[in-house]
């Protein structure tokens, strides 16, 4: 009869220190790998505010009005570029319609029943090399 391996005998064998040295390894990366991912419960709790103790009784110098904050000025604004998830799902579900991908953004675009959001001037939607839409300088 043709023994096992090293290894493989000492698995085997219920007396063998192989099998021990083999159960306690396992339970000690069982126990690493619960440990790694407990998270410590929050123990931080925000402090208290002071009470609000009143200065002086004799009127001091007015209260200041806080300034209005002004909006973002219209150039920033018309900068922002749009966001190209709802344009590539609309990509991914023409695709899917078509069998095929676009030649250009601009098939797509001409062939869609989604807005297409207009871009700050000196950029362009092209198709990138993954088949998604990006946008890109002219």
């Amino acid at each position: 009869m043709k023994l096992p391996s090293y290894a493989g005998r000492f698995a085997i064998d219920a007396t063998g220190r192989g099998y021990v040295l083999c159960v306690l390894l396992v339970c000690a990366t069982a126990m690493l790998a619960m440990g790694c991912h407990r998270e410590e419960p929050s123990s931080k709790v925000p402090a208290p505010t002071p009470p609000a103790t009143p200065t002086d009784a004799s009127p001091a110098a007015p209260a200041t009005q806080p300034t209005a904050v002004s909006p973002q000025p219209a150039s920033s604004v018309t900068n922002a570029l749009p966001d190209l998830r709802p344009l590539n799902q609309a990509l991914i579900g023409w695709i899917l319609s078509n069998q095929r991908h676009p030649a250009s953004f601009e098939e797509f675009a001409a062939n869609t029943d989604v807005q297409i959001p207009p871009l700050p001037p000196g950029k362009k939607y092209v198709l990138n090399g993954r088949g998604l839409i990006s946008i890109v300088n002219r």
